[in-house]
């Protein structure tokens, strides 16, 4: 079963630049592109919501390169096994008061919740506060959060 993930803005926002030789190789955008070819290539399966592809459609207007181009065509078509819509109700007072807990950022809730299953998930975020609330978001929900 491929690795289910969800995939925070600020990650696509700072893939979706102009490619060159230079860039490709750079570390951090040779491991974003790895990630986007993963989700290409099925090896990872994407969670999303309705709020976080609306995110995603607000923040990236135009795609500067085929990787972020091929991502948006292919959550725009969740198929139940590799694009995976899995925000169907909201949170109660319990669950918002152990995100709390975790100082996991308000502004990023929705992509917690979108990553949270039964199962272990992966968020890959690349924003400092979400990345520093990994410990306590991987014992409450059993959600990963990692830099690509």
């Amino acid at each position: 079963m491929p690795e289910e993930l969800a995939i925070d803005t600020s990650v696509l926002v700072r893939a979706n630049i102009t490619l060159t030789p230079e860039r490709s190789a750079a570390t951090l955008q040779a491991a974003r592109l790895s990630l986007l070819r993963r989700v290409q290539s099925r090896q990872a399966a994407v969670l999303i919501s309705e709020r976080l592809a609306a995110e995603y459609g607000h923040r990236i207007t135009t795609y500067k390169n085929d990787f972020v181009r091929l991502f948006f065509e292919l959550v725009t078509q969740p198929d139940g096994t590799h694009i995976i819509m899995n925000w169907r109700t909201p949170w109660g007072h319990a669950e918002l008061a152990r995100a709390d807990a975790c100082r996991f950022p308000v502004e990023d809730r929705h992509v917690l919740r979108t990553a949270v299953r039964d199962s272990r998930t992966t968020i890959y975020s690349e924003e400092g506060r979400v990345l520093a609330a990994h410990p306590c978001i991987r014992k409450e929900f059993d959600v990963v959060i990692s830099a690509p």
